[in-house]
C-alpha cells in the first residue's frame, strides 16, 4: 500500500510543471487599467499623512473616526475624533455624520480602517478615506491627543 502511494506521488510530481517553466504574473503598474470587477473609486481608499496635513492646512472639512478597540485607546486618540469601535459601526451608523461628509477613518496601523472605509462607501458614505498610517499619522498630522477619561469618555 505504501509503495502505491509513493508511486502516485512521484507521478504527480513528474506531471507538475517545474517552477522555472512557469512565468510569473506581470506586476501591475499605476498606468494599468482597473479591472472591471473592481471600481476605480474603491482602489483609491487610502490617504497618507501628508494629504491629511494638507486638508487641515487648507481648512478642508472632515470628520475623524477612530475605530480602534477600547484597550487601544489607552495610547490616546485624536480629541476631535468620533470613537466608534470597528465592530460597532453597523449598529451605530446613526452616529456618523451625514453621507455627504468626508470621513477619515483610522485604526492602529491602517488595515482595519481600509476595510471600514470600503464598507462605508458601499453604505453611501462615498467620501470615506482610510489613513494608511493609522494613529501614528494622526499624531504626525498634529492633532491634539487625549486619553480615556479626559473628555468624558
Amino acid at each position: 500500500m505504501l509503495r502505491r502511494i509513493i508511486r502516485r506521488l512521484r507521478r504527480r510530481v513528474e506531471d507538475t510543471p517545474r517552477a522555472s517553466a512557469i512565468e510569473p504574473a506581470p506586476t501591475p503598474t499605476a498606468s494599468d487599467p482597473v479591472p472591471e470587477d473592481e471600481p476605480e473609486d474603491m482602489v483609491n481608499l487610502e490617504m497618507d499623512t501628508a494629504t491629511l496635513q494638507e486638508w487641515v492646512a487648507a481648512g478642508e472639512p472632515f470628520t475623524l473616526v477612530d475605530i480602534r478597540e477600547s484597550h487601544e485607546l489607552r495610547l490616546g486618540y485624536a480629541s476631535s475624533a468620533l470613537l466608534l469601535r470597528m465592530n460597532d459601526i453597523p449598529s451605530r451608523l446613526d452616529e456618523l455624520p451625514s453621507k455627504d461628509t468626508r470621513l477619515v477613518i483610522y485604526c492602529a496601523a491602517g488595515s482595519r480602517s481600509f476595510s471600514v472605509a470600503h464598507w462605508l462607501r458601499e453604505q453611501g458614505w462615498e467620501d470615506s478615506w482610510s489613513l494608511e498610517s493609522g494613529f501614528y499619522g494622526v499624531t504626525e498630522a498634529g492633532f491634539e491627543v487625549a486619553r480615556p477619561g479626559e473628555r468624558g469618555d
